[in-house]
């Protein structure tokens, strides 16, 4: 009997040593794992980063090498600051006056049978 206690108290103690074992390892690996998801989360969205600037870079390259083109100079020279060569002569449309847009037409007068059977109406859609 002696040596049976004695065994059940031995695999207690392994148990319990066991399960402390277990539960050390589970408490030390839950910062890294999370500090690892985090970091991961962190180069996704700098990829996601790096990916817009990369595309709005070469717009902007584009657009550079557009601006090296004397035609297209001119032609924003001409639609936006309205410049002229020498010789030209510019004409400026300038837009007539605003034509009033009449006012809405008057409602109909309601009688007073219509505007009861409305209120009642009204009183019983909200029930």
């Amino acid at each position: 009997m002696a040596s049976s206690a004695r065994r059940l108290r031995v695999r207690r103690l392994r148990l319990g040593l066991l399960a402390l074992v277990v539960g050390a390892l589970a408490v030390t690996g839950i910062a890294p794992a999370q500090q690892m998801y985090d970091q991961r989360k962190l180069i996704e969205d700098e990829e996601a980063k790096l990916a817009a600037l990369t595309e709005k870079n070469a717009a902007l390259g584009s657009r550079l090498a557009r601006s090296q083109d004397p035609a297209y100079m001119e032609k924003l020279a001409r639609e936006r600051l309205g410049l002229v060569r020498p010789g030209e002569t510019s004409y400026v449309v300038i837009p007539g006056p605003a034509v009033p847009v009449p006012p809405d037409p008057p409602a109909p007068p309601v009688s007073w049978w219509e505007r009861i059977s409305s209120w009642i109406r009204d009183a019983l859609e909200t029930r």
